[in-house]
């Protein structure tokens, strides 16, 4: 009786649904298309004389804001940027049946990079991504290697952790369940201010924290999220040996998420990755240490041109 009562009641509970994509984009640089029937939203910085093209990529539960301190810089040093919002975060589409594997994922970035082309011309990206955006940085470059002028890992976070995670959300009841709890109690502020602290080693600003909730906390995101627990799928390690343009990682001393040891594995198969560290940083040291960062990025670009 009570297994019973437990698969019907959450049923009983609203879950918030996808908003109809109509809103007020939030970025001067702010764009949006349609890619495999979902919205996409991404921002395009374009410099006067480019030295080259470069993709931002976010990790979970971040969105284009994540690179606010990044985009300037690199439109000024010459790059053309493209920050997205994979699907199911930021300004994007939530579809519930979405694919999020690693692979999907790069599939449907390269078809919005070719609809760039016009504007971004033909010469290969460098594919920068953070976290969970480090595993579609990757599978891009696996996908497209002549089309990949290099890759920066910042925390790349490559291998999977939640195989039976996502068995169990199989289970209609628990998927509904795991929705109510991720609208109702892990998207609110006093949360996502923790998890704040713990990913930059201090407390966030309230404009910081905003910049997460707001669009986390757009209709179907909690159901997008438990899709993309079912379906995520990384690149296996092995394939990384593909990979024979410069791979460089940003890395934070202080990482917990995401710890400096996890690059040990990625090493194993890509022997000539070059690590660059910040020290005192945590999971997202280009919000936490722009200035560190950002110098560390363009001097690696710098010498992959060389």
């Amino acid at each position: 009786m009570i297994l019973f009562s437990s698969c019907l009641l959450p049923y009983a509970i609203s879950v918030s649904k996808e908003d109809p994509f109509v809103r007020v984009l939030p970025y001067p640089d702010s764009h949006v298309t349609e890619v495999e029937g979902v919205m996409v939203h991404y921002r395009l910085g374009v410099a006067e004389a480019s030295r080259g093209k470069i993709l931002l990529i976010h990790g979970l539960g971040g969105s284009t804001s994540s690179f606010d301190t990044v985009i300037g810089p690199l439109v000024d040093a010459g790059y053309l940027v493209v920050a997205v919002d994979l699907p199911g975060f930021g300004y994007s589409g939530r579809p519930e049946g979405f694919d999020h594997s690693q692979m999907h994922r790069a599939v449907l970035v390269w078809q919005l990079l070719d609809e760039l082309e016009r504007t971004a011309g033909t010469d290969p990206w460098i594919i920068l991504g953070h976290s969970m955006g480090g595993g579609t940085a990757v599978a891009m470059a696996c996908q497209r290697p002549g089309s990949t002028r290099s890759v920066v890992l910042v925390a790349g976070a490559l291998e999977d952790r939640g195989s039976l995670s996502a068995a169990v959300l199989r289970f209609p009841p628990y998927a509904r369940w795991l929705s109510i709890f991720l609208e109702r109690s892990l998207i609110t502020e006093k949360r996502f201010s923790a998890i704040l602290a713990k990913a930059y080693g201090r407390d966030p600003t309230e404009d910081e924290v905003a910049s997460y909730l707001q669009p986390l906390r757009a209709g179907g995101t909690a159901r997008s999220l438990v899709a993309m627990v079912r379906t995520s799928r990384s690149l296996p390690l092995g394939q990384l040996g593909s990979l024979s343009m410069q791979v460089d990682a940003i890395w934070g001393s202080e990482d917990t998420f995401v710890p400096l040891r996890s690059v040990r594995a990625i090493t194993e198969e890509l022997q000539h990755l070059r690590l660059h560290i910040i020290e005192g940083a945590g999971h997202l040291p280009m919000e936490s240490h722009p200035e560190d960062f950002v110098r560390i990025l363009l001097g690696l670009l710098s010498s992959a041109e060389r």
